[in-house]
């Protein structure tokens, strides 16, 4: 009886760990994320106000010189995309 509940301990552990990789990493293509916190409109970093919904004004580059530029940053199931001004 110990040999049996020991061998059923041994299959249900790697199952069980199993599972919760599963869950903690997904690989199903509905689960791909994409976050847009800035972006590039006329030389301008726009963004969303998450209060109000409303598109706004963050940063004027051509009044500082600059240029704007987008930036992608790929984590595991998720994209962020983000606008900045930089030096042309």
């Amino acid at each position: 009886m110990k040999s049996l509940i020991v061998a059923l301990m041994l299959i249900a552990g790697p199952a069980m760990a199993q599972i919760e990789l599963d869950e903690a990493v997904s690989s199903r293509p509905d689960d791909y994320q994409v976050d847009i916190l800035s972006w590039c409109e006329d030389n301008k970093v726009m963004g969303q106000n998450y209060s109000t919904g409303a598109v706004e004004l963050r940063a004027d580059c051509s009044t500082q010189g600059l240029t704007c530029k987008t930036y992608n940053i790929f984590r595991m199931n998720r994209s962020i995309y983000t606008a900045a001004c930089v030096q042309q």
